[in-house]
């Protein structure tokens, strides 16, 4: 049509909303979840377990030998160290252009300073679950050199932009090189995993099972609930676990076929436990965690006994916890969580052993350090910490479950 239009008016001006819309979940329980917070110098934290009792008892006849003397035996634990940093990097005209203002939604140095911590305690959440080798995704089927997008078990520390390191399966500190995400595809593929586009091609000689590990970490990474709650026969916080199998914890897996689950499970688990420690429920609460997916077969578990009357309102179980005659479990949904597990955990024998807390290092009482060869200023922030555990046996897992996720997120 002739005349003037809202296409053509070239008059208006475009209306900007305050504030930045997140799509990226940052939620964190691991700080929250830890309550023994251990302070410490020196070269390593050493404690002693309990490994055999004296069997210097026996039944006589009358006027018979006493048994010859035995003694208690004892193992030493150790735990480190393990070094969390992170970076900040702002142009002084960075600076001026986008500092706070009407005209800029969020000011770089919040965005920026703000940003990293949140960042950093995300980071720190998707470790807390995991084995302390720093990987963060298993390569599946069908995976091929060459190829700029690849099949992964897990996603969720697969992050736009960042470069991963490809380590092979057999011996996680062979490399065969590394490469950056673009970015991770919402929709799972047909075999239920998550399919990552990489900006160039992935690296030769990789194949399924390799893994993706976040850059320069190998083995590095903070020993999380996957390594604490285990029942490897490796050594663990220097103990050799083949020769002291009590300390373990209990694992009930099966074999790495996927099955349901189910009551039964979680008696088994209790059982254990109990059986292992003498004790019906740890003095702190015993603690299940798991991922949504596993929350939806808890609450499944129970289905059946849903009733609906004409006066009810809401449809559905909120089931947060399981009740046997062994003992109560609380269900904890976190979104980081490993999937197919469910972690039993006593809060109480889990440490976070800190040396340096978690915070920007200053200079004069800023931050910021100023570059005088060029335009910029850099922040620095490092942490020093490690988890450890005193008493296996009092926590356990469940692998090899089913789930039914229906995002790579």
């Amino acid at each position: 049509m002739a005349g003037v239009n809202i296409g053509n008016v070239g008059l208006t001006f475009t209306r900007f909303l305050d504030g930045v819309v997140e799509t990226l979940n940052h939620t964190s329980k691991a700080r929250s979840l830890v309550r023994q917070e251990d302070k410490w110098t020196g070269s390593h934290i050493e404690g002693k377990i309990h490994t055999a009792r004296s069997t210097a008892i026996g039944y006589v006849e009358d006027g018979g030998a006493f048994p010859v003397a035995d003694k208690q035996d004892y193992a030493t634990y150790q735990a480190t160290r393990k070094f969390t940093v992170g970076s900040v990097q702002i142009t002084d005209g960075a600076m001026a252009t986008a500092a706070k203002s009407p005209n800029v939604a969020r000011d770089v140095v919040t965005s920026e300073v703000k940003g990293l911590m949140n960042n950093i305690l995300k980071f720190e959440n998707g470790f807390f679950f995991r084995d302390g080798t720093g990987a963060v995704a298993t390569l599946q089927g069908g995976t091929t050199s060459g190829s700029t997008d690849i099949d992964v078990d897990d996603a969720r520390m697969l992050w736009d932009g960042g470069s991963y390191e490809f380590r092979d399966a057999a011996d996680i500190t062979t490399l065969h090189g590394s490469a950056t995400v673009s970015n991770v595809e919402s929709a799972l593929n047909a075999s239920g995993n998550s399919l990552v586009n990489f900006t160039g091609s992935v690296p030769g000689g990789i194949a399924a099972n390799d893994y993706l590990v976040w850059n320069g970490c190998v083995n590095r990474a903070v020993t999380g609930l996957d390594k604490l709650i285990d029942d490897s026969t490796s050594t663990f916080q220097n103990i050799n676990v083949s020769n002291y199998p009590r300390y373990s914890s209990t694992v009930l897996g099966n074999s790495g076929t996927k099955r349901d689950l189910t009551p039964s499970l979680f008696r088994q688990m209790l059982a254990s436990i109990q059986q292992r420690s003498g004790s019906e429920r740890p003095s702190d609460g015993l603690t299940v965690l798991c991922d949504s997916w596993q929350a939806i077969n808890v609450e499944e578990l129970y289905e059946g006994e849903l009733r609906l009357t004409p006066e009810s309102k809401v449809g559905g179980l909120a089931v947060a916890a399981f009740q046997s005659a062994l003992g109560r479990v609380d269900i904890m949904v976190d979104t980081d969580c490993l999937h197919n597990k469910m972690f039993f955990c006593d809060f109480s024998k889990i440490y976070r052993a800190v040396q340096k807390q978690l915070g920007w290092r200053r200079e004069g009482g800023s931050i910021f350090k100023r570059s005088d060869v060029s335009g910029m200023y850099t922040a620095t922030a490092i942490e020093i910490a490690e988890l450890y555990i005193k008493e296996r046996h009092t926590c356990g897992k469940i692998e090899d479950l089913n789930d039914n996720k229906a995002t790579a997120y």
